[in-house]
């Protein structure tokens, strides 16, 4: 039988709203898709940003020459890459505080890059000397001196004692314990001294008869001080 126009627009106009109606909604794989896909992107974004940052090392201000102290004033800080394989090896802006005072091996030119490789610790701060003292434990406080300690020196010649060194720096001790001299023996104190001090220890340690003592904390006392042997 055949079917009118109008029964045709009818069934027309009433099927288009329920195929709307069957619209699919998003599933949970899609929802996730679009989850991973803007993860992925803000990673691959911070590691852009990663790859962009910089981290400031030093160079040198001016020509320095070889056994030059090193100081802030000699150096400028400029970028390089955060990623740079080598930056382990060079002195950056964090790191600075650590090597002031420190002495270089080699000349660096100017605009020359700073590396752990040139630097050389001194032996003591603020431009002193290093130098060891060699006694016996029952000599020095019976064992108890410390790195970080401050000792005076006694010498004793032809039975009268005196002060040849006072308020020295201890920098290290041997066979220690927690930092300290240990047990009975021969051991040495390793000190600060300026030129005048380690002339005048050296003469003290040839004579045999020395005497350390842990001052401190102590009242300093004046070198050369001491009893007339009575």
């Amino acid at each position: 039988m055949a079917v009118s126009p109008s029964v045709l627009a009818k069934e027309a106009g009433t099927s288009s709203p329920a195929r709307g109606r069957a619209r699919r909604r998003p599933s949970a794989t899609h929802l996730l898709i679009g989850v991973v896909a803007a993860l992925a992107f803000v990673l691959n974004l911070l590691a852009l940003r990663d790859r962009d940052a910089t981290v400031l090392v030093a160079v040198a201000a001016r020509p320095l020459a070889a056994g030059a102290v090193l100081t802030s004033d000699a150096l400028r800080m400029v970028p390089v890459a955060g990623d740079f394989e080598g930056l382990p090896s060079l002195v950056t802006e964090a790191q600075l505080a650590t090597v002031e005072g420190w002495v270089l091996s080699r000349s660096v030119p100017s605009d020359g890059i700073i590396e752990w490789s040139m630097l050389v610790e001194p032996g003591a701060p603020s431009g002193l000397r290093s130098m060891s003292i060699p006694v016996a434990a029952e000599h020095a406080a019976g064992g108890s001196i410390a790195t970080g300690d401050r000792i005076d020196v006694i010498s004793v010649e032809d039975g009268i004692a005196s002060y040849v060194a006072v308020d020295l720096g201890v920098l290290a001790v041997s066979e220690r314990e927690g930092g300290s001299l240990g047990g009975l023996g021969s051991f040495y104190i390793v000190v600060a001294v300026d030129a005048e001090e380690a002339l005048r220890l050296a003469e003290a340690i040839d004579a045999g008869s020395i005497e350390v003592v842990r001052s401190t904390g102590a009242a300093q006392v004046d070198r050369g001080s001491g009893g007339d042997g009575s």
